[in-house]
């Protein structure tokens, strides 16, 4: 292989890294997105049923529902960000470096008590563009 072969190859995986990246913080949004979303309406339907004057029992089976939504989309933000960092780790084999990045302090987690893999994974995707 030439050098300008090497070289166009170096090349189109630094192009391909920046369209992953993209693609990476359109899942991880999405995501953020979807748990967002959802608390709101977890968190308006008490509230809803209670300016409607109806009983507790109302609707309950289907906060349970929402609540287990919930956590079924942080096990997949879990798992994102497990991928998210098996994808640094190629990166960093093929040696593409990261061009430029948000914020790059860790946001402690309260689960956790330090930073937390959510952070690392906004942090890790801005800085994989």
């Amino acid at each position: 292989m030439s050098i300008a072969d090497l070289r166009r190859s170096h090349n189109r995986r630094h192009e391909i890294a920046g369209e992953l990246a993209d693609h990476l913080t359109a899942f991880e949004t999405a995501l953020g997105t979807a748990l967002t979303h959802g608390s709101r309406l977890v968190g308006f339907l008490p509230d809803a049923r209670a300016q409607a004057e109806v009983s507790a029992v109302v609707g309950q089976e289907a906060i349970g529902h929402f609540v287990s939504s919930l956590g079924l989309l942080a096990q997949a933000m879990e798992s994102t960000v497990a991928g998210h960092h098996s994808l640094d780790q190629t990166r960093q084999h093929f040696r593409i470096q990261i061009k430029a990045g948000g914020d790059k302090d860790a946001i402690p987690s309260v689960a956790h008590g330090g930073a937390g893999e959510g952070a690392s994974a906004a942090i890790t995707a801005r800085a994989a563009q």
